[in-house]
């Protein structure tokens, strides 16, 4: 061994790495030996040491000029995590590591130039902008190492698609280097390798995990005990088994990591479990601050935390300590998901990753999580991969006319050295640059592109990051009050009108606007369903499938039902509807306008299902409203359906062509609530809508792009997330069971209660009085006109006449308006009033005039948004209707004001 060597290890081992772990004994040869590597292990396995321990022993024997290794990581979470360690191998070794993202100084980002590292951590939109950077390419001309973190997530993600092409851009500048992806389990390992490399040898270096997983499932019964405890606390006995349960788990494995879907339930479970048991839990989502998640990792990994119930934002590999055990909370929907969270526990190569899943109290939750455990033994979700992504096309392009002028031949050469356009056409490079010219964003002279006077400002302010962390608040505009948070995912899906499902109750959108969503109380019309969110992460057709297995044993008496399913199985039987199968469809057709499919093809095949029937159902007169889950499809008409229309409409949705159901899904896709979402993003990706400027757009100008390259990209976009068209072949096979019932099945009934579908509002009266309070509540400036007395009083508390002189000229307006007191006083003096002031005192007497009349009734409707000197005679002329409809109207106009205010502000 040569002393170089020797010294290396010698070092290595003073830095606590005494023997190497399983996968970085396959990894180091064959990225010594210099070949393209794909690593694949759990979390904890020691990826990031595989790749690092070779590189930076080959830069201490031969010492490379800087920067000669990129580390991509694709959160800024990993990369403060990962400085700290590699900082540290550094150290031992005289060898320079420096991080460089958005958050950097100017100073520091001057220094990486002035005293380049050896090895420079990035993100993949930082790196967009370090490949266009003069004095930093010329650096990056030196690279031999691209080592891209957690791969598994660039690989069907757009910011992923736009690395792919700018590690292209990148080989081109330097010296061929060589490409090391660090990956979690993966289900497509063909794609992970040809993001390394099309034309080149990858070798792959993978130690599967999931032989040392244990998972159990625990689904807590409430007992007597607990049933008298939920009564006095006047909870669910069912949530509370659950909540005791987690506090046994935190008691006796602390600290616990606890996962679950949504923002909404981590802030709720971590509430409970403080405010109940006392103990220490903490949330962690993207919502949060980074500073806020920042200060929880380290209080959880210095054990000052319990738990830390947290979204997917800890499925990554960020350093919190040791965790023995993972709870994941609900089902993960996905087994790779499951693998993934519970891959966070043990962390080390001798421990075992333990994870304990707690369904919900919904029978589809529980079959759901009994599945999912099951079949993460052998199964992992495909990737749902996009060919010749035109926004990432159009993007990519701008940044290679920065570099300089960019030939069309030389362009086509670039994307199909990446393994998302390797089928680009030039047609379709053609159709994009047309577009961009279009948008002033490239100049073309020929066969040359070149900078146009927008490229600059355009490739700098997009990216492909999803908007899917923008939360919206939830306003009741009734009450003035905060109902709850909604994610982008599901508010792309609304729209002004929409109906949807929010804390157990129905809500209307009155408007949408900038991080917030207006709402009041709602009730179904006939031939409406309402919006919920339970699918934002999607449930693909073999665990559905899985879980209609169940059913097929629970309904022929094979297994013992679940106590959440038992007695609907029983409830099922008795009542004589047909049993369900995981080869045959049940369709339910409930009081002639309500059909009800039981359908096991998961989220994105079961809204296929859903939009070709109601696409059918619409060709031959029926307006239809749908929803779906994994397991269901709900639609409604307005007019009555026979059985015979049904039927036939069925036969013809099976008797499909793809080719077929392709066309009509695409025509049926641009009336779609989120299609305006999806067109919106991607006109802003192809740098015709500036950011920002959607509160001012409506649908119809947007539908303006809709037979552009950007709409042919918003269609192919929407078609992949929401659609699965292999379930046509399947439909071929099953056999079709189409009942008329009066009443829904109890699953049927149980989806159709998560949509609410037939409750209604019945506490208009409390709202009307929540309503009143907050007007009387509210604060307003009263003025007589006749003698300048003013008093700030809440609306309930204005006198009948002025204290002072007993006049009932009293006027309103908002509490610090001195310009109307002003006024009013300049007017009893006799001072001339110039024709503004005059205009205002006109209002006031106007206000004071109907204050005469209808006492303070007339300062409540004045404290309505929406409601002015203007309006104030025509609202208060609705009370001859009575109260009901006075308040009705009331709540109407401040609903308009919050609908349209967004147009004149």
């Amino acid at each position: 061994m040569s002393s170089v060597s020797q010294e290396f290890i010698s070092r290595l081992q003073s830095i606590g790495y005494k023997e190497l772990t399983p996968i970085q004994k396959l990894a180091i040869p064959s990225i010594l030996k210099g070949k393209h590597t794909l690593v694949i292990a759990p979390t904890g396995y020691g990826k990031t040491e595989a790749a690092i321990i070779p590189v930076i022993y080959q830069i201490f024997a031969r010492g490379y000029e800087r920067i000669s290794a990129l580390y991509v990581t694709p959160l800024r979470a990993l990369n403060r995590d990962l400085e700290g360690r590699l900082r540290n191998f550094g150290q031992a070794f005289g060898i320079r590591v420096a991080t460089r993202h958005g958050d950097n100084s100017r100073k520091e980002r001057r220094e990486i130039i002035l005293n380049p590292p050896d090895l420079l951590i990035t993100t993949p939109e930082t790196l967009l902008y370090l490949v266009v950077d003069k004095r930093l390419k010329k650096l990056l001309a030196n690279l031999r190492w691209i080592i891209i973190d957690e791969l598994q997530e660039m690989l069907d993600q757009k910011r992923g698609y736009e690395l792919s092409v700018v590690l292209q851009r990148l080989r081109r500048i330097s010296r061929n280097p060589r490409f090391i992806g660090l990956s979690a389990t993966i289900s497509d390992v063909e794609l992970a390798k040809s993001y390394l490399s099309l034309d080149e040898e990858v070798e792959v270096a993978r130690v599967d995990g999931r032989k040392d997983t244990e998972i159990l499932i625990e689904t807590p019964e409430p007992s007597h005990e607990t049933v008298e405890l939920a009564v006095k606390k006047g909870m669910d006995p069912v949530l509370l088994a659950r909540l005791l349960r987690l506090r046994e788990i935190i008691e006796k494995n602390r600290p616990v990591l606890i996962f679950t879907n949504t923002r909404e339930t981590a802030e709720f479970l971590a509430n409970q479990l403080q405010t109940m048991f006392n103990l220490r839990v903490a949330t962690h989502h993207g919502s949060l601050s980074r500073e806020i998640r920042m200060n929880m990792e380290s209080s959880f990994k210095a054990g000052e935390l319990d738990a830390i119930v947290a979204t997917s934002s800890l499925e990554l590999g960020i350093d919190i300590g040791s965790i023995s055990l993972v709870v994941q909370y609900m089902s993960p929907r996905q087994t790779i998901r499951l693998l993934q969270r519970v891959g966070r526990s043990g962390h080390s190569l001798h421990r075992k990753a333990r994870g304990v899943v707690i369904p919900g109290n919904y029978a589809y939750d529980v079959l759901e999580c009994k599945a999912i455990t099951e079949l993460s033994k052998s199964y992992l979700e495909p990737m749902i991969v996009e060919e010749n992504p035109l926004d990432v096309l159009a993007h990519q392009i701008a940044g290679m006319v920065i570099e300089g002028p960019l030939l069309m031949s030389d362009a086509l050469e670039i994307f199909r050295g990446s393994p998302y356009f390797r089928t680009l056409s030039p047609e379709l490079l053609e159709a994009v640059v047309e577009q961009l010219e279009a948008e002033r964003v490239v100049r073309r002279e020929g066969q040359v592109l070149k900078p146009s006077r927008r490229t600059w400002k355009y490739y700098y302010t997009v990216n492909m990051i999803p908007d899917s962390n923008m939360t919206y608040l939830v306003i009741n505009t009734d009450t003035n009050s905060r109902i709850g948070n909604l994610d982008f995912d599901f508010v792309s899906i609304l729209d002004e009108d929409s109906i949807f499902v929010l804390g157990g109750r129905l809500w209307k959108v009155v408007s949408i606007e900038e991080g917030k969503v207006y709402v009041s109380p709602a009730e179904l019309k006939k031939g409406d369903l309402p919006s919920w969110f339970g699918e934002a992460i999607p449930v693909e057709k073999e665990v559905s499938m899985k879980v209609y297995e169940y059913l097929t044993e629970s309904f022929a008496g094979r297994r013992e039902a679940e106590p959440e399913l038992k007695e609907k199985v029983e409830e099922h039987l008795s009542r004589n509807y047909p049993i369900l199968k995981r080869d045959s469809i049940l369709v339910e057709l409930v009081n002639s306008d309500l059909l009800v499919v039981h359908s096991p093809f998961g989220t994105r095949g079961n809204n296929t299902l859903g939009s070709l029937i109601s696409a059918v159902l619409s060709s031959i007169g029926y307006r239809t409203s749908f929803r779906s889950d994994a397991y269901h499809v709900a639609l409604t008409s307005m007019v009555p359906l026979e059985v015979g229309i049904v039927e036939d409409v069925l036969n013809k949705v099976k008797s499909m062509s793809a080719e077929y159901a392709s066309r009509l899904l695409e025509q049926q896709v641009v009336n779609e609530p989120e299609f305006k979402w999806i067109l919106l993003i991607e006109a802003q990706r192809f740098g015709a809508i500036e950011k920002g400027a959607e509160i001012k757009l409506g649908h119809y100008v947007l539908r303006a792009y809709v037979d552009t390259v950007i709409g042919k990209e918003s269609i192919k976009e929407f078609m992949l997330r929401f659609h699965d068209l292999s379930i046509l072949s399947l439909l071929k096979e099953m056999k079709w069971d189409l009942v008329e019932v009066p009443s829904p099945s109890p699953l049927a009934q149980e989806f159709l209660d998560r949509l609410l579908v037939f409750t209604s509002v019945d506490d208009k009266p409390i709202m009307v009085e929540v309503f009143k309070r907050r007007l009387m509540n509210k604060e307003i400036l009263s003025i007589c006109l006749l003698c300048g007395w003013n008093s700030k009083v809440k609306v309930a508390e204005t006198p009948e006449r002025c204290p002072r002189c007993g006049s009932v000229f009293i006027t309103s307006t908002f509490p610090d308006d001195r310009e109307a007191l002003e006024i009013v006083r300049r007017n009893i003096r006799g001072e001339k009033l110039n024709r503004k002031e005059q205009k205002r005192l006109s209002e006031l007497k106007s206000i004071a005039s109907l204050y005469s009349n209808y006492g303070r009734i007339a300062f409540l409707a004045l404290a309505v948004r929406g409601i002015g000197p203007t309006n104030l005679g025509r609202v208060l002329r609705s009370l001859s209707q009575g109260e009901d409809k006075f308040y009705q109207t009331l709540m109407e106009e401040e609903r308009k004001f919050i609908r349209y205010r967004k147009y004149w502000q």
